[in-house]
Parts: C-alpha cells; sequence; structure tokens
C-alpha cells in the first residue's frame, strides 16, 4: 500500500497544535488507564492497528490495564469494568459510530456521562475520542499506516 501524502496536520503546519489539546486531556482529572481503554476501544471500531498495538505499549508496568484491555472488545458483558469506564466506553462508541447522526448520542446516554463526570472530565473525554477518529480517518485517506 502507497501512501497518498503526508500527514495533512504536517502540510498545514498545524500537527503541533493538535498535539497541544493532549496536555489538557490528561490534565482533566481522567485517569490515564481509563482513557487507554476508550482509545483502545476507538481503535478497534476504525480497524486501527496501530492505535491497538500503542494502547497495549503504552500500558505496559501495569497490570491490571494489561489484564484488561483484551476485555475492551466485550466491556458490554465484561464484569472487569466499573459503571464509570463502562459510560465512558459506551461514550466512545456511539461518538465513533454515529449511526443515528445527531440522535447517536441519546440523552439517556449524556445524562449518565454527566452523572459519572463533570464537565471538564467530559470534555476532555469528547476531545479525546474526536481527535482518536481524526487521527485514525486521516491515516486511512492517505493510507499511513502512524500519525508521523
Amino acid at each position: 500500500m502507497n501512501v497518498r501524502m503526508k500527514n495533512p496536520l504536517e502540510v498545514l503546519n498545524v500537527f503541533p497544535a493538535v498535539q497541544n489539546l493532549q496536555a489538557p486531556i490528561y490534565q482533566s482529572g481522567l485517569p490515564a488507564e481509563l482513557l487507554g481503554y476508550v482509545g483502545l476501544r476507538v481503535s478497534q471500531m476504525t480497524n486501527c492497528e496501530f492505535g491497538i498495538k500503542q494502547a497495549f505499549v503504552r500500558a505496559e508496568g501495569n497490570g491490571t490495564a494489561l489484564k484488561r484491555l483484551p476485555q475492551v472488545q466485550g466491556w458490554k458483558t465484561s464484569a472487569a469494568f466499573s459503571s464509570t469506564e463502562r459510560i465512558a466506553l459506551e461514550l466512545a462508541e456511539a461518538v465513533t459510530e454515529l449511526k443515528d447522526g445527531y440522535n447517536s448520542l441519546t440523552d439517556k446516554l449524556w445524562s449518565s456521562v454527566e452523572e459519572h463526570f463533570n464537565e471538564q472530565e467530559s470534555a476532555a473525554l469528547l476531545l479525546f475520542i474526536s481527535a482518536m477518529n481524526m487521527f485514525v480517518r486521516l491515516n486511512v485517506a492517505t493510507r499511513r499506516l502512524t500519525t508521523d
């Protein structure tokens, strides 16, 4: 598979700005482990091999996360995840899939998000999910295998 072009973020010289989005996400109070599960779920849903591998690389040294990562794909039937983690994974699926357009993220789900996360955490979670989706879609369109 031939790469079609450089990463558009590099072409337009906005890669540093996009990278600057990461600090506020990780400083929002959301546990890195939760972001790891959410990132893995987005990668699974979008068939992003790079993102799937990265989830496991980032979890090295965290035995609990490494044991739970293989259960992310079947999170709905796994008892391994807390109610907060389950809401985050459900949100990741709704935002990634968008199967019902503006109704994809139901009011019921959003109420659950508000019960489990404050506004800053909700914003960080939405931004994280959206950024993951953006990176995957840019890589697919340009046939790049990483975000490099």
